[in-house]
């Protein structure tokens, strides 16, 4: 689209504009690891981002119901997604390229 409605900024601590990219979808949950930035949409989608670049980490997984929320659990082993129909997807995570 030519008016960018949706964006994710990255800053440091002090301030300063670190990484910024234009979203196409609303972002309706987010959780953050070291390494990555996750990230649900009401487009019914869930996106995994490399938390320096903001760049995509791997392709979107199409959820087919809005996202609530997201949550990592404690070994990065899994990705909960809470969907807005009440149901609970478990997604396995490991590496990027194993996802």
């Amino acid at each position: 689209s030519s008016q960018e409605r949706f964006a994710l900024h990255l800053y440091s601590v002090n301030g300063k504009l670190l990484s910024s990219v234009p979203l196409d979808r609303e972002v309706t949950a987010m959780c953050l690891t070291e390494d990555f930035v996750v990230l649900g949409t009401s487009e019914c989608g869930l996106e995994i981002r490399e938390l320096q670049s903001l760049r995509a980490a791997v392709p979107p997984v199409p959820m087919r119901v809005p996202v609530r929320s997201v949550s990592v659990t404690k070994e990065k082993s899994h990705i909960l997604v809470g969907l807005e129909d009440g149901k609970l997807i478990v997604v396995g995570a490991g590496q990027p390229a194993e996802v």
